[in-house]
């Protein structure tokens, strides 16, 4: 059957039991689905203003804040519990990635735009980085799949998460929720809420949390793994009149914990038939022991940069402009904070027309020390340091009137990153090629950085036109513009790895030039690369809705989203290393119906879609002339994503919630020719995706019973599966490519437990968790690091106490 047949008739499905649906009643309730069939609808702002929604014609899944906080969803990397389709990897650089129905784009660079945007409050987060502290305090988080761009700020091809947090109360409100768990885990967070003078009202909300090492040395008596993190939002509302309002927000958040260390699996050589491969080096990792299946385990050094002087990030950076900070032996931690300051004006022209203006600014920096390889030896010991600063502008004018709405408006942004990573690799393989020859030298120390200005631009207009009043059309377009400037190179550090260059190429690198050759081998450049990528694109969207006489929904929308290219950032001896990748597009095609039974106890939604892939961006592999290949960025020309999703919400009976979801992708590569981790140039036709597993599904069950007479008791537990999928382009087992498995991220489940009591009306919560309540062992990305390849593993069993109180 053709995706095209299975579409129309997954749409004629729908229709069927769209028709079939009854009626029911239900009330606002900011978001959360409260459990009985009288007040079930879920209010979202997915199209820039208040819905039920069973009314928005996109697939969207949402979660209340008291909900994570319950569960445990105490950030972005936690999402993939309660989204099916939803993936995140914490990344060993700290940037997390998304991936959404197996549209992801695996990149740590800082300046990467995502393929999946982050929002709080409609403020744009525009790189992942940036990300990691912003889920506290917060009334729900909605998750929009599929190509975005039309309505907001940041032009996706996967889809869009807006955070929307609690807001200023115009009374007095408190309160606290507060946590204590394995490896003594302290989660603190708490706000104050309520009026300054007649028409200005404030919010002050924090969160910290702490921890012990959760990680252990299976080879030393050493651990690792605390938690060191702070998080805070002051929000103040201005509402002199109902025509005039003003919202400023300044957040901010600070992460001092230690950095995961890696699991060492194998040595990386296998079948490569690299020169160093046959080096002392290499036999030192074939014989050091490889990690037990524990998520405990794993093994590092201190060894960074131990001799030599650490460097810090200047804003003024150049090749020889360094500025010492002389810290030795640095403990694997990070040091990152970031803040952001916004503004939105809403001012009502008349009853039925609203101009706003979203004024942001944000800073982001890092410190941090990170080991990859799994061992005790400086093979892939790194330091990374840098920026993001950005500033965002939007104003926009809704209208909503009786023949329907629209939105139309502009926005603009302007980004300046730098990213900076030092490089110790003197233990390693690939730092000592010629150790045949007695004496010879050997790399020690680089460091590679790049600077990245952005510059986008674009208008955009949005509309929903009532054509009957059960039948409305929605459609959408943005063009953008994008500059962006590049400068950066791979450097000598310390001088030792300009003396191994000249040694074996002939050049004649100084200390602190770049080592990376032009296409005139063995030139090198002298600074820097400098160079430029420039696009534009119009995304857009048509769909139409249709509303049954039962209520329910039935929807078709075809959209166009595109994610701008980037420069990487990364350690190169050839000049192809960096260069950029091109702007990547999806066409999507989706049908879907939402249908609420049985008076609202029954609540079904699904969706079947289509994505045409163009010029997808990847972390692969090419030809290096020094270390034989690289991780670098790479683009597919053709590839596609089919699947079908579903979620199922019922009450039974009083006081019992069940909730299922899934989605299944088969994603493909139609037209590819690369290279695999070992060198190995092939024919990539009819590979999966990497991090895009077929199968991803969620489940939760809380029963809410009466205790006494002021008092009621829940019990729940939650199920989170992912299926086998894999981090490098090896895993396909098609007559093109040859399978290798040292790359698989094997399936795993989750279960989390919960229990507890509320009491007085809610006001006052008891509860306990067990989280990975069978100790199921897993792991999240897996990567080579020239000498070996490693792994990172997920969160072992844990388990605490929990209490929460309301003014």
């Amino acid at each position: 059957m053709s995706y095209r047949s299975f579409l129309l008739g997954t749409c004629a499905s729908a229709m069927a039991l769209g028709v079939a649906a009854p009626a029911f009643a239900a009330d606002e309730q900011d978001g959360r689905a409260l459990g009985t069939a009288e007040t079930n609808e879920i209010i979202v702002t997915a199209n820039k203003r208040e819905q039920s929604i069973n009314d928005v014609g996109l697939s969207i899944s949402v979660q209340s804040g008291e909900d994570m906080t319950m569960k445990g969803i105490d950030s972005p990397t936690d999402l993939g519990k309660i989204v099916p389709g939803l993936t995140v990897q914490p990344s060993p650089f700290n940037t997390p990635v998304y991936t959404l129905r197996g549209i992801g784009f695996y990149e740590t660079t800082l300046s990467a735009a995502p393929t999946v945007a982050v929002y709080t409050d409609e403020v744009a987060l525009p790189f992942s980085a940036t990300t990691r502290g912003i889920a506290f305090d917060i009334q729900r988080v909605e998750v929009l799949k599929g190509p975005q761009g039309t309505l907001f700020g940041q032009n996706t091809t996967g889809g869009a998460i807006n955070y929307i947090v609690n807001k200023p109360t115009d009374y007095f409100d408190a309160g606290l929720d507060l946590s204590y768990g394995r490896f003594n885990t302290i989660d603190a967070q708490g706000y104050v809420s309520g009026p300054i003078m007649k028409g200005v009202n404030a919010r002050l909300s924090a969160r910290t949390i702490q921890s012990d090492d959760w990680q252990y040395s299976y080879t030393r008596d050493d651990t690792l793994g605390q938690q060191n993190k702070l998080q805070g939002r002051f929000q103040l509302e201005i509402n002199p009149d109902g025509n005039f309002r003003v919202m400023l927000n300044a957040n901010g958040w600070k992460d001092k914990s230690d950095t995961q260390a890696a699991q060492l699996v194998m040595d990386s050589c296998g079948t490569n038939t690299a020169s160093t491969c046959s080096s002392p080096d290499a036999e030192a990792f074939r014989a050091y022991p490889p990690a037990p299946n524990n998520a405990r385990a794993a093994d590092w050094s201190y060894g960074i940069f131990s001799d030599y002087s650490i460097y810090s990030a200047t804003e003024d950076f150049s090749a020889r402009d360094y500025s010492v900070r002389g810290e030795n032996n640095r403990k694997l931690r990070r040091d990152d904070r970031f803040y952001q300051l916004s503004g939105r004006v809403d001012l009502d022209l008349s009853d039925t027309l609203t101009l706003t203006s979203i004024t942001a600014y944000s800073n982001y920096k890092t410190d941090s020390v990170q080991d990859f390889d799994g061992s005790i030896y400086a093979t892939v010991d790194t330091n990374t340091t840098g920026y993001i600063k950005t500033f965002s502008q939007e104003l926009r004018l809704s209208g909503n009137y009786s023949w329907g709405n629209f939105i139309v408006g502009g926005n603009y942004d302007s980004s300046k990153t730098f990213d900076r990573l030092f490089y110790n690799f003197s233990q390693g393989p690939s730092s000592n090629p010629l150790y045949f020859i007695p004496d010879a030298p050997r790399g020690q120390l680089t460091f590679n950085y790049s600077k990245q200005d952005v510059k986008n631009y674009a208008v955009f207009g949005n509309t929903e036109i009532s054509l009957t009043d059960s039948l409305s059309l929605v459609a959408g377009a943005r063009y953008t513009k994008s500059k962006r400037s590049f400068e950066g190179c791979t450097n000598d550090f310390g001088g030792g790895t300009a003396i191994w260059w000249n040694a074996i190429f002939g050049t004649d690198v100084q200390p602190g030039e770049c080592l990376t050759f032009t296409p005139n081998f063995p030139e090198q450049y002298r600074p820097a690369l400098f160079d430029q990528l420039n696009e534009d694109n119009v995304s857009w969207n048509v769909g139409l809705n249709y509303k049954t006489a039962s209520d329910a929904l039935i929807y078709t929308r075809v959209s166009r989203g595109y994610k701008s290219g980037s420069f990487p950032t990364a350690s190169v001896a050839s000049y192809s290393g960096y260069t950029p990748v091109k702007q990547e597009s999806v066409t999507a095609y989706e049908v879907g119906f939402k249908a609420p039974f049985a008076n609202g106890a029954v609540n079904i939604s699904a969706a079947a879609f289509y994505y045409d892939y163009k010029n997808k961006q990847l972390r692969g592999r090419k030809p290096d002339p020094v270390f034989v290949t690289l991780d670098a960025l790479v683009q597919i020309p053709k590839s596609s994503v089919a699947g079908v999703e579903a979620q199922l919400d019922v009450r039974p009976i009083e006081g019992l919630t069940l909730s299922f979801g899934g989605t299944y992708i088969d994603t493909k590569i139609k037209e590819y020719t690369g290279f695999d981790a070992l060198g190995v140039e092939r024919n990539f036709a009819g590979q999966d995706f990497p991090y895009a597993p077929s199968l991803t599904a969620i489940g939760d069950a809380e029963y809410d019973f009466a205790v006494g007479s002021n008092a009621e008791a829940y019990l729940g537990a939650s199920v989170t599966y992912n299926s086998q999928t894999t981090s490098a382009l090896s895993n396909s087992n098609t007559d093109y490519v040859t399978a290798d498995t040292r790359y698989k991220i094997k399936e795993y489940a989750l279960l989390d437990l919960r229990a507890g009591v509320r009491l007085n009306d809610g006001k006052l919560r008891v509860g306990g968790y067990i989280r990975n309540a069978t100790n199921t062992f897993y792991w999240t990305n897996v990567q080579d690091n020239l000498a070996s390849i490693s792994r990172f593993t997920g969160m072992p069993r844990t388990y605490g106490v929990q209490v929460s109180w309301r003014y």
